[in-house]
């Protein structure tokens, strides 16, 4: 066995920099997927409890943590929900006001009978 790791002995020191080199970058990819699932769930949820899952998630399971928390996360932010409420409400509203004057218009004017 000693043969055959004979001829690296020379890259020795390639080897370990190149170790730590994909170490470094396996650490800064994990440390930008946290950042990033944190971020995420932060704009998603208030909820703290689904925060932290969703963190000990990604971190836990590196790679299929993450695929885990994009089907499970949800679907639409907090500003897209509540601009969605909104827009809904005004329109709800305008429905209403719509049926009022109608039924406003409808009503013959007090003493025209």
């Amino acid at each position: 066995m000693d043969s055959l790791l004979a001829p690296l002995t020379a890259y020795k020191p390639l080897l370990r920099l190149g170790a730590a080199g994909l170490g470094a970058a396996t650490a800064l990819l994990l440390f930008s997927l946290a950042v990033w699932t944190w971020r995420d769930v932060c704009a998603r949820s208030r909820d703290s409890l689904v925060r932290f899952g969703a963190l000990a998630l990604a971190v836990g399971l590196p790679g299929f943590g993450i695929l885990i928390y994009l089907l499970l996360r949800p679907r639409e932010t907090i500003a897209e929900r509540y601009e969605r409420e909104l827009i809904e409400e005004l329109l709800a509203r305008e429905v209403s006001a719509g049926a009022l004057a109608r039924r406003a218009a409808r009503q013959p004017a007090p003493g025209s009978s």
